[in-house]
């Protein structure tokens, strides 16, 4: 029987690893700048779905229950004893609660209800922001499902560095309490 030979293992020369170490960072530059755009629109996409389903979720609450519920910016949303914003500020991203409006005042008090609440989705306004137009503190639906009122637009703002305004979302209310989002401004349609 013949004695089985040891294979010689090649390694790879150093012209190789230098080609393999360009085709690397040629590929990195390119995908680079795409994967910083794909960061952005989802967490764009993360907030607009956020303050899209609280607000449909506050609509639907305020018709299965029969009562006022309300949406409202806070800036300590998850504290023991959350409050609305109530001062202008840097905006709806620093998170909402909602809550069924027992004593049918508009403010948070200890007669009403918390069925929800929102953290704070930028950490800072650099990092992007949660507007509405008009500036609105807080959002009543009626038992009908209705906020009766002038139509909302919420703008959910990009990166301060980004330039690129395709990025930014809009949330559009109309008079009726129906809330969609839009990619253009709230344009009728």
């Amino acid at each position: 029987m013949r004695p089985i030979e040891p294979k010689l293992l090649h390694g790879a020369t150093f012209l190789e690893l230098m080609i393999v170490v360009l085709l690397v960072g040629v590929i990195t530059s390119i995908a680079a700048p795409t994967f910083g755009n794909l960061i952005i629109t989802t967490k764009i996409s993360q907030a607009t779905s956020a303050l899209h389903a609280s607000l449909l979720f506050a609509r639907s609450e305020a018709l299965k229950r029969g009562r006022n519920v309300v949406i409202c910016r806070s800036v300590n949303p998850s504290a023991i004893a959350p409050s609305c914003a109530t001062a202008p500020g840097a905006g709806w991203g620093q998170g909402w609660i909602i809550y069924v409006d027992e004593d049918e005042n508009k403010k948070f008090t200890n007669a009403d209800i918390l069925i929800r609440m929102q953290d704070a989705i930028f950490s800072k306004e650099a990092q992007g922001n949660i507007t509405s137009s008009p500036s609105r503190n807080y959002i009543s639906y009626n038992p009908t499902g209705q906020t009766f009122g002038s139509f909302i637009r919420f703008t959910i703002r990009r990166p301060e560095n980004d330039t690129n305004t395709s990025h930014d979302k809009f949330i559009c209310i109309a008079s009726g309490g129906r809330a969609r989002v839009d990619n253009d401004t709230c344009s009728s349609k």
